[in-house]
């Protein structure tokens, strides 16, 4: 469902932000990008399903209470995310 209603590489940025990250953490994360990380990061800002805090020259995103519902309510889908995160990582090291 989540997947579904987000597409993989906005529902992989959302379980990203659960524990909190920088934008270079959700690229690594959704094997994007940077710049696609942060154009991601801010669709899902401006949606209020996370928030994103600046730090000198970091931003860091945490998962708003709105965004954990959304991510609960699809924990199956967060599982099938982590496993594709996982193969795609272990494609890389390749």
């Amino acid at each position: 469902m989540l997947r579904a209603l987000l597409g993989p590489t906005r529902a992989r940025t959302l379980a990203a932000t659960a524990a909190g990250c920088t934008t270079t953490e959700i690229a690594r994360w959704a094997n994007v990008s940077t710049a696609s990380a942060s154009y991601h990061a801010s669709i899902l800002r401006n949606a209020g399903l996370i928030r994103t805090q600046r730090r000198g020259a970091a931003v860091r995103h945490t998962i708003t209470a709105l965004g954990a519902a959304l991510l609960v309510g699809g924990s199956d889908e967060t599982e099938c995310l982590s496993q594709e995160n996982e193969d795609s990582a272990a494609r890389t090291a390749r």
